[in-house]
Parts: structure tokens; C-alpha cells; sequence
């Protein structure tokens, strides 16, 4: 799949960065992801926008969900303190046995050092106990931060959990420039619809190499 080729598809679901940033009658107004099948948004614009349409001088972390957690190597990660200082890429995994997840997981692996060559941060939420996702991380040798969050609480923040009433989150990646600007998202209807990490390093080194992060 080529995330840089949808940026001729419309939007077809918003993600609410906060309960400030939109209204209850403004969240109806989009179908979920379960229903219009795979969900692919991009964004181009330099820096992140309000609903008011007021373009932000500096980015603002509360354009997006934030988060203040523990990795489950015991490291602090605030969300708010990355954005606007390095790309980043966040993922949501349901869980931390599940095929398709662990395939996906090596496979950032492999491309880890590509991602710290261009500066790029990787955070990924994985929707279960923390012994668990210790146990991926030990058994696939994973460099990155690794956020155990088994009731969801920042699976539902970003608007990815549930999405099929099924009590889980959807797979989804969320790629942010170095200004804090969401620049692609993607939020899966079938958990094989995921981006290739190739198409990720992409998305990131264009977005520096013309500038935009």
C-alpha cells in the first residue's frame, strides 16, 4: 500500500485530537473506520491547524492526545515534550502475541537504525499487560519504546479503540513531522491493512528532505 498516494483520497475519518478541538455533533458527523473499510488520511499542511482554522506559530501538543508514561523498559515518555522537536512515528498494536503484530514489530526492528539515521522517534502502544509486551520485546530483541497499555486508556484517547465493538483497538500508525504536524494516519477495518515501514521511512524523509518537517 502507498500512504504517499493517498493524498487524493478524501477525508473520510477525522481523528479528534481533543474533546476542546471538536463537538460531540462534529464527531457523529464522521463514519468510523469499521464501516468505510480501510481508513487512510494524509495531511500536507506545514503546521498543524485548529478547527477554527487559525494556523499555529509554534506547534501545540494539544492539537493531539498527549501522554505522560512509562515505557516498559522504566523509561518516562511525554508525548508533549516530542512533538515539534523530532519525527514520530506511533503505532497501535492490539496485542503483543497476535501474528500480524509481531511481524509488524520486526519488522520496524529491521529498519530501527533507518529511523535513527532521519532522527525519527518510534513509540508503539500495544493494548496489553506490561509482562507480556516485556516478553515480545526480550524474544524479538525490540530497541524501541514499547508502552503496555492494557485498559486502553490511550487507545481510546486517540480514537482507535473499539472501532469494531469488539473491545480492542484497530492497528493504526500515526506519523508526525519534526514541527508536530500530523502528516499520515492510518487506521485499519481488517488487521492486515497496515503500511509497509518502507512507505513510513518514506513519508518521514520526504517530509525532510522538502522541508515540511
Amino acid at each position: 500500500m502507498n500512504l504517499r498516494a493517498v493524498s487524493i483520497i478524501p477525508f473520510i475519518v477525522m481523528l479528534f485530537f481533543s474533546t476542546a478541538c471538536a463537538s460531540p455533533s462534529e464527531a457523529d458527523s464522521h463514519p468510523s473506520p469499521a464501516s468505510e473499510g480501510l481508513v487512510i488520511t494524509v495531511e500536507t499542511s506545514e503546521k498543524a491547524v485548529t478547527p477554527t482554522s487559525v494556523v499555529q506559530k509554534e506547534p501545540s501538543a494539544s492539537l493531539a492526545p498527549v501522554f505522560s508514561v512509562t515505557t516498559v523498559a522504566g523509561e518516562n515518555i511525554r508525548l508533549e515534550d516530542l512533538l515539534g522537536s523530532v519525527p514520530i512515528y506511533l503505532l497501535f498494536i492490539p496485542s503483543s502475541t497476535d501474528e500480524l503484530d509481531i511481524s509488524q514489530m520486526r519488522d520496524v526492528q529491521v529498519k530501527i537504525n533507518e529511523f535513527e539515521n532521519l532522527g525519527a522517534e518510534v513509540v508503539v502502544i500495544v493494548s496489553d499487560l506490561p509482562n507480556r509486551v516485556i516478553d515480545m520485546r526480550d524474544e524479538f530483541g525490540l530497541d524501541f519504546s514499547l508502552i503496555a497499555d492494557p485498559l486502553n486508556i490511550v487507545a481510546n484517547d486517540w480514537r482507535v479503540f473499539d472501532l469494531d465493538n469488539n473491545g480492542q483497538p484497530n492497528p493504526a500508525s500515526f506519523i508526525f513531522n519534526a514541527h508536530g504536524s500530523l502528516i499520515a494516519r492510518l487506521v485499519a477495518a481488517e488487521p492486515s491493512d497496515r503500511p509497509s515501514v518502507d512507505e513510513v521511512l518514506s513519508i518521514i524523509e520526504e517530509s525532510l528532505s522538502t522541508g515540511a518537517a
